[in-house]
């Protein structure tokens, strides 16, 4: 055993100590002395605090996870749990799948007994939901990668209430032995035109937006705004030329080489390779000039509980956080997945120079930042509704979003969180 601390007062008393050993030592012999000496010097001079999850130490602090990740990216996120553990002794990190459906609710009835873990990882609609019970602690962590429009959707009140980590973002797909790279709207649409799945905000926001779309104006609803106008007239003439293309099975239309172009999110990507799919891609805003901002698709958050993020657990969540945050674990999730890291830093690593990751990296980058009680959530499902029904013959454009606008006004009135 080595020493590698004595303090002044520790090394004098030892040294009395072994004095009087010494004068004894002519009445208990030489041998009974030195046994005494070396194992004074070991208990008093050698002796150190045991460090957290070592033996003999304080217990490692226990971080519960609850999350909705099922197959392989259920089994990936096990696998970095146990490398975070290894690495950070000090925690213990336990796992806890929780059905989607059931997730807001099971996690409320939960805290209501004062149970519950300390960390929820869960979609965007699951954590609005859980802001809206009072279910979350402000986040954690301060996670200063994180592209502006993913950690907005989490904010509400200027307070972020999640960490964004696994996200989509729809791009232009072309196929690169049929088709090529379109360099505006105009080209696109006077050739063979675009499939997709469905006629919505999300799949169509960088064309809307960047052509003047927009549902607030000032503070005030617009969703009759002369662009939403213009840019609904403009849908229903590409529906009508039939370059405008709405089919379910548009991907799979796109794989067969039945269509050259399609909106699709990035995560879309994988399995197009998988499938030997010779593709490519595009920002939407590529074909307005670079004008025009995304909407972000599917994404994961990472919560804390509102009554277990305490004073005491800090620094173990913090731990846990960072630690799933890093780009070695989101390219772990991201193999194991379909869905994009969403901070910045992976798009810095050699496998995120190819693919799709910088065109989605670009398309991120430039994202609608919509904070998470942006009254825009509530009034996009009722702009896509009057795009439905102008396209289905049941109203015209004019209508579809006077109509729209009158609702407006209505979902707005009513209280309550989102």
């Amino acid at each position: 055993m080595e020493c590698s601390e004595m303090t002044s007062r520790g090394f004098l008393g030892s040294l009395l100590a072994i004095s009087g050993s010494v004068a004894r030592a002519w009445r208990v012999g030489a041998k009974q002395v030195f046994f005494i000496i070396v194992s004074f010097i070991l208990v008093t001079g050698c002796s150190s605090a045991p460090q957290t999850g070592q033996p003999g130490g304080p217990a490692p602090s226990v971080v519960d996870i609850w999350h909705s990740l099922q197959g392989a990216e259920a089994d990936a996120l096990e696998g970095q749990v146990q490398t975070i553990v290894q690495t950070n002794p000090e925690v213990i990190v336990k796992l806890n799948y929780v059905p989607a459906q059931n997730f807001a609710a099971f996690s409320y009835q939960a805290e209501a007994g004062g149970e519950g873990p300390e960390i929820f990882i869960a979609s965007r609609e699951i954590i609005h939901e859980l802001y809206g019970q009072g279910a979350l602690a402000s986040a954690a962590y301060n996670d200063k990668e994180a592209f502006p429009a993913t950690l907005a959707a989490f904010r509400f009140g200027e307070v972020d209430y999640a960490l964004p980590w696994m996200t989509d973002i729809p791009l232009l797909y072309f196929r690169t032995d049929t088709a090529s790279v379109p360099s505006s709207l105009t080209e696109l649409f006077s050739v063979n035109g675009i499939s997709i799945a469905s006629l919505d905000t999300a799949t169509l926001s960088a064309w809307w937006n960047g052509q003047g779309g927009r549902l607030i104006n000032a503070g005030s609803i617009s969703l009759n705004d002369p662009n939403n106008l213009a840019f609904l007239q403009q849908l229903l003439t590409w529906r009508s030329a039939n370059v405008l293309r709405i089919d379910p099975t548009a991907l799979t239309a796109f794989a067969n080489g039945q269509t050259p172009y399609v909106i699709a999110g990035a995560s879309i990507a994988k399995h197009l390779t998988q499938l030997n799919v010779p593709w490519g891609s595009i920002p939407l805003s590529d074909l307005l000039g670079g004008q025009g901002q995304a909407l972000i698709g599917t994404t994961l958050g990472i919560a804390n509980s509102a009554i277990k993020t305490t004073p005491a657990m800090l620094d173990a969540i913090q731990t846990v956080e960072k630690a799933l945050l890093s780009p070695e674990v989101e390219a772990a999730m991201q193999g194991a997945g379909s869905l994009l890291p969403a901070n910045m830093s992976y798009y810095g690593r050699p496998e995120a120079q190819k693919g799709v990751f910088p065109q989605a990296n670009i398309a991120l980058t430039k994202a609608w930042a919509l904070e998470g009680n942006g009254q825009e959530w509530k009034l996009i499902p009722l702009q896509n509704e009057a795009w439905s029904n102008v396209l289905a013959g049941n109203a015209t454009p004019e209508d579809a979003l006077n109509n729209a606008q009158e609702q407006a006004g209505k979902v707005l009135s009513v209280k309550g969180q989102p």
